[in-house]
């Protein structure tokens, strides 16, 4: 039987919780970052302050009165970005990852917010569940995302990539922590989009990247 992540360290990573938690859900900083574009088009830009807003929300098929309380609740919740990063950073540095995550980047420059995650693999035969991990904690550490790119270096040849892939938000959200070990070469590594694995026999040669892994373990 193959072993992978001890169940005991699971469990921690999936009851840690974010220390700056992000105030903000995904319609939300949608409708947040759209309002931000529109008002710099000179068509809004010509209308009469007072009427911005609802020409917005009309264009867009918003209800003016959510496109509002979403524009104050983004501008309340400070720095979404860095907070999102940094609760990224801390849920996967606690857990089985520890010491082995490198890049962590949001990028909310769109209403499609992207997550990217990079990691440092030790055993290939862990890729599935260690992706797994990556994608469902992400998710839950940043509430605005709507896609997460995740990838993977040789621990012991970091310019070697293992994995690369894709998952939207709502599919990250399937995963179950706690069944990771059961299910996340049959059931969760279906969940992923555009997946490249050296497990799976997949070249990677042509992709580069020299990360480096931050924090201790």
């Amino acid at each position: 039987m193959k072993r992978f992540l001890p169940v005991f360290l699971l469990t921690f990573a999936a009851r840690a919780l974010a220390a700056d938690p992000v105030e903000l859900t995904q319609d939300e900083f949608k409708m947040f970052r759209h309002y931000q574009q529109a008002m710099e088009d000179p068509r809004v830009q010509k209308l009469k302050e007072d009427q911005r807003a609802a020409a917005i929300a009309k264009d867009a098929k918003f209800k003016l009165k959510d496109m509002q309380a979403a524009v104050a609740r983004a501008e309340a919740a400070g720095d979404f970005k860095g907070k999102c990063e940094g609760n990224i950073r801390e849920a996967l540095g606690k857990g089985p990852l520890a010491g082995r995550i490198g890049k962590v980047e949001v990028d909310i420059s769109e209403p499609h917010a992207v997550a990217y995650v990079q990691w440092l693999n030790e055993n290939t035969e862990k890729l599935s569940v260690e992706a797994s991990l990556v994608a469902v904690q992400t998710n839950a550490a940043c509430p605005i995302l709507s896609t997460i790119q995740v990838w993977a270096q040789d621990k012991a040849t970091p310019k070697v990539r293992v994995f690369q892939a894709l998952i939207s938000s709502s599919a990250a959200a399937k995963i179950n922590v706690e069944k990771v070990n059961d299910f996340a070469q049959t059931r969760y590594i279906r969940l992923f989009e555009k997946l490249k694995s050296v497990a799976n026999g997949d070249d990677l040669s042509a992709e580069s990247g020299t990360p480096t892994a931050q924090g201790g373990g």
